[in-house]
């Protein structure tokens, strides 16, 4: 049941740090940031981390701004990969986790909302991984935060997005498709290089809310994936990788 009223009350419940960090003090592992089922949460993180690796193979002496770190996953992919890595986030119990899981100098991480970011040509790439549409309720929140990302890059620097973009019943926080995404991103000064759908969204409304056995959960997960390739239908794609440049 307080599944079920979190998502009708999402678009004022997601974008504050009170409830995320709620989820730190009933969840453990990925599902602190991601979903109840943690089988279905490896699959998505491996296949984000296959994702980076097509645009980002090599960070190594890169300086890395990941916007949303939550615990920290990303943070210390790119850290092992010989970045040097910033993460930021607004819930303090998350990045408490994050600072426990790290125990290095780098990643370093602060607390901080997306739009109170004021660094300036400061990065080199910056990544977001379900952080921006879950922290901007219309297209002027969108355009001021992607302005700040788009400040925060130095010349020539790379950003990756991978957001669930959707207009309708799909929404999370941000109700808007994906071509309009895109245009206000151009508006904000970056060129867009690719769009690309990940994660088929039928499946995982099945699969995402319940700890089901790790095996039918990879049938499921394989299942989406295998339909996504076949179909290329872009409406089947939960969240949307955007890669653009400065």
């Amino acid at each position: 049941m307080e599944m079920i009223r979190n998502r009708r009350n999402r678009e004022s419940l997601y974008c504050t740090p009170e409830y995320w960090d709620s989820k730190t003090d009933i969840h453990q592992d990925h599902s602190v940031s991601m979903w109840p089922n943690n089988h279905l949460n490896h699959f998505y993180h491996t296949e984000v981390l296959d994702n980076i690796e097509r645009y980002l193979p090599d960070v190594k002496n890169k300086f890395i701004l990941d916007v949303g770190c939550g615990t920290g996953r990303l943070s210390r992919y790119f850290a092992g990969k010989e970045a040097k890595v910033l993460g930021f986030d607004f819930s303090t119990k998350s990045i408490d986790i994050a600072k426990k899981q790290s125990q290095r100098e780098n990643p370093a991480y602060r607390v901080q909302s997306v739009f109170e970011l004021t660094d300036e040509q400061a990065y080199d790439i910056i990544v977001a991984w379900g952080t921006v549409t879950i922290a901007c309720q219309n297209k002027q929140e969108l355009l001021q935060v992607l302005k700040r990302l788009y400040a925060a890059l130095k010349k020539g620097g790379q950003i990756l997005l991978m957001e669930p973009i959707h207009k309708g019943f799909l929404h999370r926080v941000l109700n808007m498709d994906i071509k309009e995404f895109c245009q206000i991103m151009e508006d904000a000064g970056f060129h867009i290089q690719e769009v690309r759908h990940l994660h088929c969204w039928p499946f995982r409304l099945g699969l995402a809310f319940w700890n089901w056995p790790q095996w039918l959960t990879a049938v499921g997960y394989y299942a989406g994936e295998l339909i996504l390739l076949l179909t290329r239908h872009r409406a089947l794609g939960d969240y949307k990788s955007i890669f653009a440049t400065k």
